[in-house]
């Protein structure tokens, strides 16, 4: 294996210290009185002996190293791997690397992955929890850790975030699928229900759905866990199917759910949406391409992405955030395509 090259390996090689040299990458020369010569030579023989800078063991000597960690709860989710994608490009503008995790719904994993970020001396924090409260978080304010939560929020939280309105969001597709005249609906959900993105999307669902006098039988609720998704819905929409029990429409909270349903209703001939509609929380690109295409509800990816960004360089850069941006709330839209509309 190659052996690294060093900051004293430069210095030896130029018969000059390595505290010159310290000062001629990280930009200090001209402050110490080092010629524009000699910080030329420096950085010449940088690039001749391929000097790759440790930015984590300059963050503990500096307190910096321009990155900052993403921590979500499943990557491969389309809608987190387009907040990374935004977030990584915001942050590349910057200057900022970023480092992203992922967290499997598992709260312990969550922690030891904040904790491990924290050793690493990362700038600061963009987090869709796991968590069941506000405590922990409380506690990285408190230490003065530099974050922002995204999409889950909680009661008594101190920490800045960035959420869209769910509730609001759920409401539209009951209130969609009553006026199609559909009574009978099955709803998908994902565990942990505590999360307040599932939570929210469930109560402003179920509200609009009381306010019409309908209500969702409890074996029509299907509570799909993290790690066993395409078994609990292939198991369900099975047994519907068997019994000749079939809802009219199927609702479901994010669109890893409804990629699921629509790949088991396709498996089991069911016909969308002349036998069961479709519609779901969280529109993507190939919902629009699909045949049926499939209703959903779509958040404002973008400026999620560019809040959250923005809101965490504030704090890291000390310039100060008004309260009324402290909890930043953004508006949801419906886009109604074939799947949810059922044939006069």
């Amino acid at each position: 294996m190659t052996k690294k090259v060093s900051i004293a390996d430069i210095a030896k090689s130029l018969g000059v210290s390595k505290t010159l040299v310290s000062l001629v990458i990280n930009n200090k020369a001209d402050a110490h009185g080092i010629s524009p010569d000699t910080q030329k030579k420096v950085r010449e023989k940088i690039s001749e002996m391929k000097y790759e800078p440790n930015v984590f063991a300059r963050g503990f000597r500096t307190g910096k190293t321009n990155t900052i960690g993403l921590i979500v709860s499943d990557i491969s989710n389309r809608f987190y791997s387009r907040i990374a994608r935004n977030i990584e490009d915001a942050a590349w503008k910057q200057g900022y690397s970023v480092v992203i995790c992922s967290t499997e719904e598992n709260v312990e994993k969550e922690k030891q992955q904040i904790r491990m970020l924290r050793e690493r001396k990362v700038d600061g924090l963009i987090i869709s929890s796991s968590q069941d409260n506000a405590d922990y978080f409380n506690k990285l304010v408190d230490a003065g850790m530099p974050h922002v939560l995204i999409d889950r929020t909680f009661n008594g939280m101190k920490s800045t975030n960035v959420s869209v309105d769910n509730f609001g969001g759920a409401r539209m597709a009951a209130r969609h699928l009553l006026t199609q005249g559909i009574t009978r609906i099955a709803m998908v959900s994902i565990t942990p229900e505590h999360i307040s993105s599932v939570y929210d999307r469930i109560q402003g669902f179920q509200s609009a759905l009381g306010e019409a006098g309908v209500t969702i039988p409890p074996e029509w609720h299907i509570k799909a866990p993290f790690n066993t998704i395409e078994d609990a819905i292939k198991e369900k929409l099975q047994k519907f199917y068997q019994t000749g029990d079939m809802p009219e429409a199927i609702f479901t909270m994010n669109n890893n759910l409804t990629s699921t349903c629509l790949k088991y209703l396709r498996k089991l001939s069911v016909k969308i949406p002349d036998e069961v509609a479709l519609i779901g929380f969280d529109d993507v690109l190939y919902f629009g391409f699909t045949q049926p295409s499939i209703s959903a509800i779509e958040q404002p990816i973008e400026r999620i992405s560019e809040k959250a960004f923005d809101l965490l360089m504030k704090q890291l850069k000390k310039t100060g955030i008004p309260p009324h941006e402290r909890s930043v709330f953004l508006p949801v839209d419906i886009i109604i395509r074939e799947s949810s509309v059922k044939p006069v």
